[in-house]
């Protein structure tokens, strides 16, 4: 068996990572949601819908790519594909924009692109690259992702600021230019990166353990947990008279950088912390929200902000390379289209859980942030007492 050299690894890092950076495309169109809402006369909830709906197609790419990648379908092909689903759906709108619910289809085939190439970034760092190589590629794959949703969000933006919410939508040209990358660097015809740790038998076909539902089910929980700050924090900085529309906006941002910086680390982390890192990431969710919640400055909402970044790059940096040690290679996408499928309905339904719990314990002072951090806390002590990621690592061991 030839070994890959060093170059064909570095080339298909740069490749898949590109695909990842594709992780937070629906998002691009935000800055422009009041714009979009005058425009057509619409309410704030209605417009929501152009990043809302995309999550529920996330949930159905999940199983259809999950599905494709146990098919003999190229990888690669598959990825081009779904690259250009999200190309269609970004640039369709700069031909015609005079119909919302045109408009919702556009979000639509965003999120479908969007949720195909979150799964296969995981697929292809499984398949392509060598084992001592992914769970460093797939933490990275948090800090792309996050340097993907800072391109999308402060580029559109910039470019919505030029013109109108139109012009918005030209960002999806950095959609483009992956495309190119991917085109150029992911291979078509992988080459063994097989070793004697990976030589389980695999011929089972798909086989699904506990581990692919207790990470999923967890998944949902970070997911349930980090959308509350991407629906109230602008909203609470306003409310509390903390500081301006501007800098309460500003506060996304910051939650990118802090998920790209602890992106670079997430490998480390997972090394080091083989059997914690999501106790870890709950415990920081927790610690930040109660300090969003409790310290009422602008300051501090920022810091909160920055490592509610951070648990989420954890979470997510840790998750697939925790699925990939725990199930045989036949099984990797499916379990990841699962995963993928049920933690973006924790995204979905935050505000259906978290809203109704904030209305039960506001008449005893506390607020979103505060019953936020509380239920991560709580999490965390279960996951941790649960040990389930001590019990996953002890399973994949011994396979």
């Amino acid at each position: 068996m030839d070994v890959p050299s060093k170059s064909y690894i570095s080339k298909t890092r740069i490749g898949v990572l590109a695909v990842s950076a594709m992780g937070m495309a629906a998002l691009a169109i935000t800055p422009s949601y009041a714009a979009i809402a005058q425009n057509f006369g619409l309410s704030n909830t209605s417009v929501q819908m152009l990043t809302s709906l995309p999550n529920l197609f996330m949930m159905l790419a999940g199983i259809i790519i999950g599905k494709l990648t146990t098919t003999k379908i190229n990888l690669k092909t598959l990825t081009i594909w779904a690259i250009i689903l999200i190309c269609l759906g970004g640039f369709m709108p700069l031909v015609y924009n005079t119909s919302f619910a045109f408009l919702l289809i556009c979000s639509c085939l965003v999120g479908l692109g969007q949720g195909s190439c979150t799964n296969l970034s995981q697929v292809l760092i499984s398949q392509m690259l060598p084992k001592a190589e992914r769970q460093s590629t797939m933490g990275l794959t948090t800090t792309f992702t996050n340097i993907g949703g800072i391109v999308f969000i402060m580029g559109g933006g910039q470019l919505a600021a030029q013109s109108s919410w139109v012009n918005n939508y030209w960002i999806y040209l950095f959609s483009f230019l992956v495309l190119l990358v991917v085109l150029l660097l992911v291979p078509m015809h992988p080459k063994d990166v097989s070793d004697h740790d990976d030589n389980e038998a695999d011929d089972g076909g798909i086989q699904l353990n506990k581990y692919v539902w207790y990470s999923a089910g967890w998944g949902f929980g970070v997911m349930l947990l980090n959308n509350v700050l991407n629906n109230n924090i602008s909203l609470f900085i306003t409310e509390e008279h903390m500081g301006s529309t501007a800098q309460a906006a500003l506060t996304s941002t910051i939650s990118l950088i802090g998920g790209m910086l602890c992106g670079l680390i997430v490998g480390v982390i997972g090394k080091r912390f083989k059997n914690s890192t999501i106790f870890i990431a709950y415990l920081v969710y927790g610690l930040s929200y109660l300090l969003i919640g409790y310290v009422h400055t602008l300051l501090f909402a920022f810091i909160g902000s920055f490592f509610v970044g951070a648990a989420m790059s954890i979470a997510m940096g840790q998750f697939p390379y925790l699925l990939s040690i725990s199930v045989n290679k036949s099984t990797m996408s499916m379990a990841l289209g699962i995963f993928v499928a049920v933690y973006s309905v924790g995204g979905v339904v935050s505000p259906f859980v978290v809203n109704p719990l904030t209305s039960l314990l506001s008449g005893v002072g506390m607020n979103v942030f505060t019953v936020s951090g509380f239920l991560a806390l709580i999490l965390g002590v279960i996951v941790l007492l649960g040990r389930y990621q001590q019990n996953l690592v002890r399973h994949a061991e011994g396979k």
